[in-house]
C-alpha cells in the first residue's frame, strides 16, 4: 500500500479509466453533500490558488485487464466524491465557452481516440452507468429529478455555476471555479498492492462511515 497527497484533478488528468466496481452502492450524495463540497469549494475560491482544501482519501487498485487500451484502476473508496467531482466537471463544461468546454471534455471526461469501453475517464458502478454517461458523453441534458442522483447533482452546480454570487456579490466566475478545482481540492491518493484485499479494506474504511447495509455487505462477500 502506497500513500500520497495528489490534487483530486490527477484521477481525470492523462489516459486512464478509473471504474467503480460492482460491489459498491449506488451514488447516494444529495443536496447537504453537494452543498458542502460547494461551499469548500468557494472558500478556496475567494483564497485563491495560493491555498488547499483536503477531500479525504481516495482508494484505488490497478484492474487486472488486457495489455492494451488505458490503464484502468478500481476505485474502492472515495466513490461519492470523485462522482461528485466528475459532475461537476460536466456542469463546468456546459457553462463555459466552446474552447475551455472542449478542453474539460478531451481532458478530464474522455480519453480520445480509444474504444468504446475505454472512452470514459471515470465509469460509475453499474446502476448509475446509463445517466452517467447521457451527461459525460453524449453530452445531454438530463430532466431535473431529485431521485435521480447524478442528474439532480448536475442541476445543482449549474445552478451555482450560474445563479450564485461571491463574497462581494460579483457573479461567480465558471473559469475562476475551473482553476479552483483543478489547483486547490487534494486528497491523499492511496494506491493498493497485489497482497492487500481490497473488499476487506472497503468494509473497514466504510465501517464508520455511511453504514453499510446487509445488502451491501453480501454483494461486497460475494463480488
Amino acid at each position: 500500500m502506497e500513500a500520497s497527497p495528489a490534487k483530486v484533478i490527477q484521477y481525470f488528468n492523462g489516459e486512464k479509466q478509473n471504474l467503480i466496481p460492482l460491489f459498491q452502492r449506488p451514488y447516494t450524495w444529495a443536496d447537504s453533500n453537494w452543498q458542502t463540497l460547494w461551499d469548500d469549494l468557494m472558500v478556496q475560491y475567494e483564497v485563491g490558488d495560493t491555498g488547499t482544501h483536503f477531500m479525504g482519501a481516495i482508494v484505488s487498485v490497478p484492474a487486472r485487464s488486457i495489455p492494451v487500451g488505458v490503464s484502468k484502476y478500481l476505485i474502492i473508496d472515495g466513490q461519492q466524491r470523485l462522482t461528485t467531482v466528475s459532475l461537476l466537471l460536466c456542469a463546468l463544461r456546459d457553462c463555459l465557452d466552446s474552447n475551455t468546454a472542449s478542453r474539460i471534455q478531451e481532458v478530464y471526461l474522455t480519453n480520445r481516440f480509444r474504444d468504446v469501453e475505454d472512452t470514459l475517464k471515470f465509469v460509475p458502478t453499474q446502476a448509475d452507468r446509463n445517466i452517467y454517461r447521457t451527461i459525460a458523453l453524449d453530452r445531454e441534458v438530463p430532466k431535473k429529478d431529485k431521485d435521480v442522483r447524478m442528474a439532480a447533482a448536475y442541476h445543482f452546480f449549474t445552478k451555482k455555476l450560474t445563479k450564485s454570487t461571491d463574497i462581494n456579490d460579483n457573479p461567480v466566475d465558471a473559469t475562476k471555479v475551473l482553476i479552483t478545482l483543478e489547483q486547490c481540492l487534494q486528497v491523499v491518493m492511496i494506491n493498493l498492492g497485489e497482497d492487500d484485499d481490497p473488499y476487506l479494506i472497503f468494509e473497514s474504511l466504510n465501517f464508520k462511515g455511511e453504514p453499510l447495509t446487509q445488502a451491501d455487505l453480501v454483494r461486497n462477500f460475494l463480488l
